[in-house]
């Protein structure tokens, strides 16, 4: 039986319709994940393997590169055959205890990145020491590096089955796979033989040897399993074809959903619910939870249950859960509030059916359900073994029978009998004793672990009272009618208020934890938030995955093309890890398992089934669409792994690590997408600018020369002499925008040399003042300097050239015959200091709201503004001039300013640090004393 449709990846018999599927699978849209073909049959013989290999040498004769990369070893010498005239991968041998293993050389395979590569036993278990702990996990990583695979499955081998055909068959298979590997292949086909023709075959010796032929023909193969194994394998892909179809009309038609739960526990038996659950979340179309409650019981469970909790919630996740951690010593009440908020319409328990359990009320946990979950329909799974089921009425109730709350009821009997000894004493009545057992217990009672602690200080309480206060003294006898209901007050009293004591302090416990998570998760949330930048986003994440596991943290950031940067090293803070750890943490054994994680974007590591003989477990910091880096936490042995709420709690943080630093990378892209686009707009500007600006003065020279070159004395003297100074001024704007041009290409290149030292702001004025415009000669142009020996630090050759344009720029506005001032002085600081204010004003029209905020951009000339409005070089310029005296401005640390000057004008001013002349001059003249008195000596 051959699926009718395979998807984007098909092989059939038909070499053609194989070329045009590969063909057709190679060109779709850039897809670069390789495809997976299953044989797949429902026991050993059926000629999985055999049907594999005659579609490999089908593929080769079109020309595909074909190789054999492991195919197991068998006695039928017709399969083995079929391997003549393909490449085989040499198998990768591995030693474990003594002993030589043959195993799927996976680097190998890699590194030759055949077309499609050949590999057998698909739920096959590794050595210890691969790589991987299931083969299939091999065959994901070659997928997902580009590589096509044929592989070969029974069908007992499929994890959500297992339960069924154990059942069936009364053998238990531990090599299984997930079921999502097997829906997700390109294409499946089943490999099909009749019942009666396997136990033929196993007959003839051409499955097994011949003993253990007949030790498989006693067990497994009888006629019984076979059917039924051919049976279920037959509906197993129907059921995956009705699947195919349904996914292929997605968005024609619309599916109810129901969403399942499941309560995962660290009893071994559980898995039959966690696959029982995950068979009826697939058939409702909806999502499967998986619920882990952490009660006070939780604490105290033994490694060896801490591992099986671990693989149960590791079952559940690869079954596609999504793993929740609540808490809460009632476990019902925690479950159906779960559901009830999450919406949840099915909520799947493991029960145990055994007389014993139904004794002790184990129906409890299902009945509390049936309850409380009123919008949920609760499916209890039979299970023959639940052992740790048995305490589950007494964790409900909180009864847990320790030896410490026994020694601290009989610690609080003693207290409250020795203190109401005193006070009995002295006389006072015996109504303050009885208040005095009720204060004690009620302290001692937020001590105590459990229950236990109120039966026996309320039992306590009253034969200690019984035996030391009432008359006859010393005895357990009482005489007189009032002391049965003081004795029934004392002992219901201290019960109940006992017990309100211990419930409270398991509410808070677990209200703490609550507590706690929020915390952790509202602090990461907000660092994460108010980073901008990767390593400090990096950095945070690493102190809130410290603050939570406290113990050491490994981070790798990847570069652009994805490449593991330098490993940053976290230690617990307090601790003395020393170099020695951190090298240990970052060996190149270590950053390798770190690179893979980052290729593969896949969990390895320590506690994890990928290369987990490392010292760390790593995860990816990922996105949905890409990886940013890899964090790594330290394990410190096999058995050392935190529980499910930190683990929930840690994914959570590297979650939103990832979004953050996807955040941080959208924005970096953001921000040079926006230089780009200035870069373009200022090119743009240049460009349209030089088009227009220089080509009037260059055009200008131009006729103006040839016509003084082709003078045939019609031009007067005065004539050509408009002409030179018309060149000369045409030429010598050109030299000052190309001054311009290069000093600010030299600014915003960290190129330009600045020499300040303190000059005189006269001189540099006056020095400014004779290179200005010729045009200022027609306007009035004042200098006031309040003191002819104000210095100020600078570059003088800098600042003469912002004067320059300042000056320029107040000519090209203000009116013929106008005033146009250029003032310096000394402004006193708060802090004791001074500075020097230049200032260039001028009586023009002034500058507008909307030109005043982009005067000082590059290229702006005014020319968007209102024609009334000053700005910039907006007459004549490349708005250049502006622009550049505010970066010079700022090289020097001051600010260049603008404002309005009434009734009309404006005043362009900056400011520079002042200095002292006389402190300067005096320190001069000591100088030259000095050097007066060397001489002299």
């Amino acid at each position: 039986m051959t699926e009718t449709s395979y998807g984007d990846f098909e092989l059939r018999r038909d070499p053609d319709a194989i070329l045009k599927q590969i063909v057709e699978a190679e060109a779709a849209e850039g897809d670069t994940r390789g495809k997976l073909k299953i044989f797949f049959g429902y026991a050993a013989g059926v000629g999985k393997t055999y049907a594999m290999l005659e579609e490999a040498h089908a593929v080769r004769d079109k020309g595909f590169d074909v190789v054999a990369g492991y195919i197991e070893p068998h006695t039928r010498a017709d399969t083995m055959a079929l391997l003549d005239g393909l490449e085989q991968i040499p198998p990768l041998e591995v030693k474990h205890r003594g002993i030589k293993l043959r195993e799927f050389d996976l680097d190998a395979v890699l590194k030759r990145r055949p077309q499609i590569v050949l590999v057998d036993e698909f739920a096959h278990t590794n050595a210890p020491g691969s790589r991987h702990k299931k083969r299939y996990q091999d065959v994901e990583e070659l997928l997902r590096a580009g590589i096509n695979v044929f592989t070969t499955v029974n069908v007992q081998h499929l994890e959500g089955l297992n339960d069924k055909i154990a059942s069936i068959t009364h053998v238990s298979v531990a090599e299984r796979i997930p079921d999502r590997v097997f829906d997700e292949a390109a294409s499946v086909e089943l490999v099909d033989i009749e019942p009666d023709d396997l136990i033929e075959r196993l007959e003839a010796g051409k499955i097994y040897v011949p003993d253990r032929a007949r030790t498989a023909l006693g067990n497994f193969f009888t006629q019984k399993n076979l059917a039924a194994l051919r049976e279920i394998a037959l509906r197993r892909m129907a059921d995956r074809l009705t699947r195919k179809a349904e996914h292929a009309e997605t968005g024609k038609r619309t599916r109810a959903s129901e969403d399942v739960l499941v309560y995962v526990t660290h009893d071994s038996g559980i898995v039959k619910a966690i696959r029982t659950a995950a068979n009826m979340a697939e058939s409702y179309h909806g999502a499967l939870t998986a619920v882990v409650v952490e009660s006070s019981r939780s604490k105290r469970l033994s490694n060896e249950q801490r591992g099986q909790l671990r693989s149960n919630v590791d079952l559940a996740e690869e079954l596609g859960a999504h793993v929740v951690t609540l808490f809460g010593d009632d476990i019902a009440q925690q479950i159906a509030q779960y559901a009830e908020s999450a919406g949840i319409t099915h909520i799947v328990v493991g029960n145990a059916m055994s007389p014993r359990t139904v004794a002790i009320g184990r129906e409890g946990l299902v009945s509390r359900l049936m309850k409380l979950a009123h919008g949920a329909v609760v499916d209890a799974v039979p299970i023959k073994d639940l052992p740790a089921q048995y305490g589950r009425l007494r964790e409900a109730t909180g009864f847990h029978p320790t030896a410490g709350d026994v020694w601290k009821a009989l610690g609080s009997v003693a207290l409250a009998t020795a203190v109401g000894l005193g006070v009995y004493s002295i006389g006072l009545s015996n109504s303050v004793v009885l208040m005095l057992y009720l204060i004690v217990a009620l302290l001692i009672a937020t001590k105590a672990d459990g229950f236990l602690y109120a039966i026996v200080v309320a039992l306590g309480s009253t034969l200690a009272y019984n035996f030391f206060f009432t008359v006859p003294r010393f005895t357990f006898n009482a005489y007189g009618l009032n002391y049965p209901f003081i004795f029934a007050f004392l002992l219901m009293g201290t019960l109940v208020a006992s017990t309100l004591a211990v419930r409270m302090k398991r509410q808070a416990e677990s209200t703490a934890r609550r507590a706690y998570r929020m915390e952790v998760l509202l602090e990461s949330s907000r660092r994460l938030q108010a980073a901008n930048d990767l390593p400090t986003c990096f950095r945070s994440t690493a102190e809130q995955v410290i603050k939570l596991l406290n113990r050491p943290v490994v981070m790798y950031r990847l570069d652009d093309e994805g490449h593991l940067l330098p490993p940053e090293v976290h230690d617990v803070p307090g601790t003395s890890g020393g170099d020695a750890s951190s090298d240990k943490l970052t060996s190149p054994e270590e950053a390798g398992v770190a690179a893979w994680v980052a290729s593969n974007s896949e969990r390895a590591g320590a506690t994890t089934d990928t290369l987990l003989n490392a010292r760390c477990l790593y995860l990816p910091i990922r996105s949905k669409d890409a990886v940013f880096g890899v964090a790594g936490i330290a394990i410190d042995g096999d058995d050392d792994d935190f529980g499910a709420f930190e683990k929930n709690l840690l994914l959570m943080i590297l979650d939103e690590c990832g979004q953050t630093a996807e955040q941080i990378a959208f924005a970096n892209e953001r921000r040079s997408m926006e230089m780009r686009v200035e870069k373009e707009t200022l090119r743009s500007n240049l460009l349209r600018t030089i088009s227009h600006d220089l080509r009037t003065p260059l055009t200008s020279i131009s006729g103006d020369a040839d016509i003084l070159l082709h003078d045939d004395g019609v031009l007067t003297q005065e004539q050509k002499e408009g002409m030179y100074r018309d060149i000369h001024d045409d030429a010598r704007w050109l030299v000052t925008l190309v001054e311009n041009l290069l000093s600010i290409t030299r600014i915003d290149n960290g190129t330009m040399q600045i020499a300040q030292q303190p000059e005189l702001v006269s001189e540099v004025v006056h020095e400014a003042l004779l290179h200005v415009d010729r045009r200022a000669s027609a306007r009035r142009v004042d200098v006031l300097i309040e003191d002819d020996l104000l210095m100020a630090v600078m570059d003088a050759r800098l600042i003469v050239q912002v004067i320059i344009n300042l000056v320029n720029n107040a000519v090209s506005y203000t009116p013929v015959e106008g005033r146009i001032t250029v003032s310096a002085r000394e402004e006193r600081l708060g802090g004791g200091g001074s500075r020097v204010r230049i200032a260039v004003a001028d009586e023009g029209p002034g500058i507008s709201e909307e030109d005043r905020e982009h005067i000082f951009d590059l290229f702006y000339n005014g020319s968007t503004g209102k024609p009334s409005g000053k700005s910039g070089d907006f007459k004549r310029g490349m708005g250049l001039g502006l622009s550049l005296c505010r970066s010079i401005v700022e090289v020097h640390g001051g600010t260049l300013e603008v404002r309005n000057a009434p009734p009309h004008g404006c005043v362009f001013s900056f400011t520079l640090p002042a200095v002292d002349a006389n402190a300067l001059m005096s320190e001069a003249r000591r100088q030259d004393e000095g050097r007066t008195e060397e001489a002299r000596g």
